[in-house]
């Protein structure tokens, strides 16, 4: 899944690098051979907690801005669904894993739901899609190698399964379509904007893995 038109498949192929540094960093590495320690786990686990909230909130904001029923169908159904399962889910591994709740989000998830927010409020509508895209297609190609690398007997097998649930991979494919045909309609500008806001969520996803690793 790299792309469904001309402009998808560029911001993947801009994305590229960034993509590359995630799958080769230390935590995803980790991960997907068994030897992640549990404290990066934990901080990770218990900020994304934190992070679905605002995620969820700039998902709505950006549904009530959609042009059409159909955009703001997809986009609100997003934020329930997806706070509704990953509440879930992690509230289920926070337990499994004997991890405290954080009170507080740290500095790389805070700066990452501001960036979500920030756009789904100030900027153009296309421009706040395209930044809250790397949380699904990233997040999604970044599971899809995980599943693929993971040794036997992970002891954080039940965690990797979550990435491979079909109604994620839809979720994800839709997103994609949606915002191709909003980049073929956008004039340059936007069309840059949407680029430039696409690396940087992509780069807020790099950053939150980093900081677990540095737990």
């Amino acid at each position: 899944m790299e792309g469904v038109g001309p402009f998808t498949r560029k911001l993947w192929m801009t994305a590229q690098p960034v993509y590359e540094q995630i799958i080769n960093c230390a935590y995803i590495k980790r991960l997907a051979d068994g030897t992640l320690p549990h404290k990066w786990f934990a901080h990770y686990l218990s900020q994304d907690v934190l992070y679905i909230i605002d995620d969820s909130k700039a998902l709505a904001v950006t549904a009530a801005r959609a042009p059409n029923p159909d955009e703001m169908y997809f986009f609100l159904q997003l934020a329930k669904d997806g706070l509704d399962i990953e509440r879930a889910l992690h509230k289920e591994f926070i337990q499994l894993f004997n991890i405290p709740k954080a009170i507080e989000k740290s500095p790389a998830f805070n700066a990452y739901t501001d960036f979500l927010i920030n756009n789904a409020f100030n900027s153009p509508y296309p421009v706040a899609v395209a930044a809250l895209l790397p949380c699904f297609w990233i997040y999604y190609k970044t599971g899809e190698y995980v599943l693929n690398n993971t040794v036997n007997n992970n002891p954080y097998r039940k965690w990797i399964d979550t990435y491979s649930g079909d109604e994620y991979k839809q979720y994800t494919k839709r997103f994609i379509y949606i915002t191709e045909n909003l980049g073929q309609k956008a004039s340059p500008i936007i069309r840059e904007q949407m680029e430039n806001a696409f690396i940087e969520g992509t780069k807020h996803e790099l950053r939150v893995l980093e900081e677990a690793s540095k737990q």
